[in-house]
């Protein structure tokens, strides 16, 4: 080394020599210029590590930065998606079929022919058009994840420029990373690699957001950053908290000797030999990978990797299955409950409500008149007729077990009005055309049924002290008024004998027009409980009106919260007047034993009714006052 430092100052003397004494030998001195080129190209790559590499160094280090924004971007898109995703999961069957309904007093004609013919297609068109608002959401959104992300790109070239700029400044590009860094001692190739090292980690650690270091450890080996280097970077701007960020996330993790995690030295890039060509190379390609990153397509299609879109699609199309009786579409969401669809935990229903039979060919029978019954209209004990079978609601019920029918808006009945009218608005708009379809006689409401035949009700009520808890007496009573109500509604010339009970028994009505009964005077005996004075009062009954002119059938409805010996002599008697008695009820009444009025009621071939809470006494009197 010594002897080519050696003769390149013996040229370069003779050089300045020549020139100093003007003697134009301009052969030897092109000779000499050319040998002084060769020599000292030779002698930089003997001092200086061959920068070439620095170039795909630069290109590896930026696409390496730019995949990791982009792994970001798509990362975040999908949170974006996921976000949005839960928002609309509500966009199924049930609830698309719920924004259909609203629609029934104002579509025309050809969309509610369509929406009672072929649901399903309305349906998924209606999705189609909610996802379109869904979808340009989210695409709005990613496009702004991309744009922040873009932002953090630009910034990171910028921040490579600012740094060439500093660089270029201080001269000796080829030498500097060799001058800022200083070592104890070791061979000059080695050092020089390690000082490439120390940039990287250098680099990074001002990319990263950290204080510069001041000392480094490169294969056990100790190199120090001088000052000049120190203020350098010291003056260079702080990357904001997004790029920072991401360049921390680019480091590798090592383990420490205490197997807790720890930022380690192991860079992406081994090492960096010519700062000024590293960043002018990144410089270089910077069009290059910007283009690249505004070429990413950012919508929901390319970032749907969870099938967001498929998934939604299929719970808007819902279940295939439509209800027996009125053929509306199941609304179940079944996907949202971890059992069979149809199963016991996850049964059909049609919570937004059923359609006018009539609207899938459902006819009477005889008049062949268009049928405009709903299925939250039918009761348990009335008849419908399913392929010529005539069958009780009930017996139907049991005929598809996999169909919940309670569960729909009957439960509001002002909704469930709502939705007749609308129903009754669309038969009459395409009424007509549907009984054309299904060969039936068009009505716009079905012709009056017969009344049924007059019923003297015997209601045994229990005045016993327990009836007296939790306002029992109170709820029963309101039971018996809305009992009495339907009834009147209905039309029917009934009669009513009222018998309250409680170790005696007392007319509290006899024989009565329903129209005349007030219930607000009526006395609560609060004593013990006896069901044999209380059966034996409605023996006394059928027994004084046997000789009436137009006798009635009786229904005998019993209601009990207590526990009383077995009327066995009652009973036998009462059985000799089954031919009278139309129909027998037991309602039991809270969490007493209750194994005597299930004899009684078993005895009297009835219904039997186990009502836990004294409010819902109502809701069972309108029940059996349907019946």
């Amino acid at each position: 080394m010594k002897s080519l430092i050696h003769e390149l100052i013996l040229i370069l003397l003779t050089i300045f020599y020549y020139k100093e004494q003007q003697v134009h030998f301009n052969g030897q001195l092109e000779t000499l210029e050319k040998e002084k080129e060769g020599l000292l190209g030779y002698f930089i790559s003997m001092v200086v590590p061959d920068a070439s590499c620095d170039n795909d160094a630069a290109k590896t280090f930026t696409t390496q930065v730019k995949n990791a924004i982009q792994r970001n971007l798509m990362s975040n898109g999908q949170k974006i998606i996921y976000d949005v995703i839960q928002i609309h999961q509500n966009l199924n069957r049930q609830s698309i079929q719920h924004i259909c309904d609203g629609k029934l007093a104002s579509a025309g004609d050809e969309w509610l022919y369509r929406y009672i013919d072929q649901p399903t297609e309305i349906i998924m068109e209606e999705f189609h058009s909610l996802w379109t608002d869904v979808e340009k959401s989210i695409n709005h959104q990613l496009e702004r994840e991309k744009s922040t992300w873009t932002k953090v790109l630009n910034e990171f070239f910028v921040r490579m420029d600012l740094m060439m700029e500093a660089v270029k400044i201080k001269g000796a590009a080829a030498q500097y990373i060799d001058d800022i860094f200083n070592t104890t001692g070791g061979k000059a190739e080695e050092n020089l690699k390690n000082k490439g090292q120390c940039m990287v980690i250098l680099l990074y650690s001002y990319l990263s957001g950290n204080d510069t270091p001041t000392s480094y450890t490169v294969f056990d080996k100790q190199y120090a950053l001088k000052d000049d280097g120190l203020k350098l970077f010291g003056k260079l701007k702080r990357p904001t908290p997004a790029l920072a960020t991401l360049i921390d996330t680019m480091t590798n993790n090592d383990q420490t000797t205490d197997g807790q995690k720890s930022k380690g030295t192991s860079m992406r890039i081994a090492s960096i030999k010519n700062l000024s060509a590293f960043l002018n190379s990144i410089s270089t390609v910077k069009v290059q990978i910007e283009q690249e990153f505004s070429d990413i397509e950012v919508n929901f299609k390319n970032f749907d990797k969870e099938q967001y879109y498929v998934k939604l699609k299929d719970k808007a199309r819902g279940c295939v299955e439509k209800c027996p009786c009125c053929k509306r579409p199941c609304d179940a969401d079944h996907s949202s409950i971890k059992a069979n669809a149809g199963g016991e935990d996850n049964k059909h229903h049609c919570q937004t409500g059923h359609q006018l039979r009539a609207m899938a060919g459902f006819k009477f029978e005889i008049s062949n008149e268009a049928s405009l019954i709903q299925c939250e209209q039918m009761t348990d004990e009335k008849f419908i007729v399913v392929k010529g079978t005539r069958k009780k609601w009930t017996e139907f019920k049991k005929d598809y077990p996999d169909w919940d029918f309670n569960k729909s808006i009957s439960q509001d009945k002002n909704e469930l009005q709502r939705l007749r009218s609308k129903f009754l608005h669309v038969w009459g708009k395409i009424g007509q055309r549907l009984c054309g379809k299904y060969d039936m006689v068009y009505v716009k409401q079905n012709t009056e049924p017969i009344l049924p035949k007059p019923t003297h009700y015997i209601l045994l009520l229990d005045g016993s002290g327990s009836m007296g808890i939790n306002n029992a007496w109170t709820h029963l009573l309101q039971g018996v008024k809305e009992f009495i109500k339907i009834r009147i509604d209905s039309g029917t010339t009934d009669r009513i004998t009222i018998i309250v009970f409680d170790d005696k028994a007392t007319y509290a009505f006899f024989n009565e027009d329903l129209k005349n009964v007030d219930l607000s005077n009526m006395n609560f005996p609060r004593g013990r409980t006896d069901f044999e004075n209380a059966f034996q009062a409605v023996v006394n009954t059928i027994e004084n009106l046997k000789n009436e002119k137009t006798p009635l059938d009786y229904m005998i409805i019993f209601m009990s919260d207590g526990q009383a010996p077995y009327p066995a002599k009652q009973l036998e008697t009462l059985l000799t007047m089954k031919d009278r008695i139309n129909q027998f009820w037991t309602v039991a009444l809270g969490k007493a034993e209750i194994q005597v009025l299930e004899d009684i009621n078993k005895e009297m071939d009835g219904t039997f009714k186990d009502i836990k809470d004294s409010v819902d006494l109502v809701q069972a009197y309108a029940e059996i006052a349907h019946n």
